[in-house]
C-alpha cells in the first residue's frame, strides 16, 4: 500500500516522530542510526504503530555518510563495493526494513559542458567519460544489477536505486532497469531538476517516462536557483509552481504519479524552513495529487 513518508536520518526518535507525522503520513526513511539498538528501535516502533519504513543507505553511521562507489572502474575496489553493499543488504533484511537504497550511478558521470554549479560533486568525487567510458560503464551496470537481484533473492530484501547524476549515459540507465525490473527505481525531483539545468539536452520527462512503471519511491523536495548557485532540500510549496527561480518538483510528481499509481513519496526536505500548518498543508497536497491521478487510467 502506498505510503507518504518522513525522512528521519541520523537519529530516529519518538519525539521528533511526533512533531514531523502528521494523520497522512504512514511510514519514514532512515539513514545512518547510531547502532543496531537504534535501528531495532524503527523497527519496534513501525511494528508497534503500524508503519512502514525503508533504509537509505548506509544504514548506521560507523563510517559516516559513506555511499558505495558502484561503478568503479577499478576491479578491485568495484569487488569490495559490492562485498559492502552485501553486507548493508544483510543488516537491512534482518531489521525487516521494506527497502534499502543505495544511488547509481556512483560516482556520479559527468561530460562537457555542463553548467559548474559550486554545489555539483567536485573533481574527487565523480567521473568523467574519460575516466569511465560508455562500453565500462553498461558492463559495470550489467554486473551491478546482476549481483543486486542475486543479493534481493538471497537475503529476501527489496533494493532500490537512486539516480544520480548520469551524463550521456542515461540510455545504459534505463535500460539496465529495464532489463531487470526487480530491483525498482528511486525519483528525486531535486536531482532531477538539477541535471536539467546543469547538462544540455537532459529531458527530464522523457527519462520519467521511460522508468514511470519502474518507480517504487519519489524523493520529493525543491530546489531554488540563485547566484549562480542552488540550495536544495526545499518543501515544496504551492508558490514555487510558478516561480523560475524554483525547480519543478511538483510538475515531476504530477507527470510521475499520472503514469504510476503505487509509488511512496518521501518528503526529503528540511522540514524546519516551514510552519506545523505549512508542513500539514504540503501533506494534504500531496496526498490529494495522488489519489486524483489514482482515480484516472495510466497513461501511456
Amino acid at each position: 500500500m502506498r505510503r507518504l513518508q518522513i525522512g528521519m536520518w541520523e537519529q530516529f526518535s519518538p519525539d521528533r516522530w511526533e512533531q514531523l507525522a502528521m494523520p497522512l503520513i504512514t511510514g519514514m526513511e532512515v539513514c545512518c542510526l547510531p547502532d543496531r539498538a537504534a535501528l531495532a528501535q524503527v523497527r519496534d516502533f513501525c511494528r508497534q504503530h503500524g508503519l512502514g519504513y525503508g533504509i537509505h543507505g548506509p544504514v548506521l553511521a560507523e563510517d559516516g555518510y559513506r555511499l558505495p562507489v558502484l561503478n568503479a572502474p577499478a576491479p578491485r575496489q568495484f569487488k569490495e563495493e559490492l562485498q559492502y553493499i552485501t553486507s548493508e543488504v544483510e543488516l537491512a533484511s534482518s531489521y525487516d526494513a521494506d527497502y534499502i537504497l543505495f544511488h547509481y550511478p556512483f560516482y556520479p558521470v559527468f561530460q562537457e559542458p555542463f553548467t559548474p554549479f559550486p554545489r555539483l560533486p567536485d573533481i574527487g568525487h565523480r567521473y568523467s567519460c574519460e575516466q569511465l567510458g560508455r562500453g565500462q560503464f553498461r558492463d559495470i551496470s550489467i554486473t551491478l544489477f546482476e549481483h543486486l537481484a542475486e543479493l534481493q533473492q538471497r537475503f529476501k530484501q527489496r533494493i532500490v536505486l537512486e539516480h544520480d547524476f548520469f551524463g550521456d549515459y542515461g540510455d545504459i540507465v534505463i535500460d539496465a532497469f529495464l532489463a531487470y525490473p526487480e530491483i525498482r527505481f528511486v525519483l528525486d525531483t531535486a536531482r532531477l531538476d538539477i541535471a536539467r539545468r546543469a547538462f544540455p539536452g537532459f529531458a527530464p520527462y522523457s527519462f520519467m517516462e521511460a522508468l514511470a512503471p519502474q518507480i517504487d519511491v519519489v524523493h520529493y523536495s525543491n530546489v531554488r536557483y540563485e547566484g549562480g548557485t542552488f540550495k536544495h532540500h526545499l518543501p515544496v510549496l504551492p508558490e514555487h509552481d510558478e516561480d523560475e527561480r524554483f525547480g519543478d518538483a511538483y510538475a515531476y510528481l504530477e507527470y510521475a504519479a499520472t503514469r504510476n499509481h503505487q509509488f511512496h513519496v518521501t518528503f526529503e526536505h528540511d522540514a524546519s524552513l516551514v510552519s506545523r500548518q505549512e508542513l500539514d498543508a504540503i501533506y494534504r497536497r500531496t496526498a490529494a495529487l495522488l489519489k486524483e491521478k489514482e482515480s484516472l487510467p495510466h497513461s501511456s
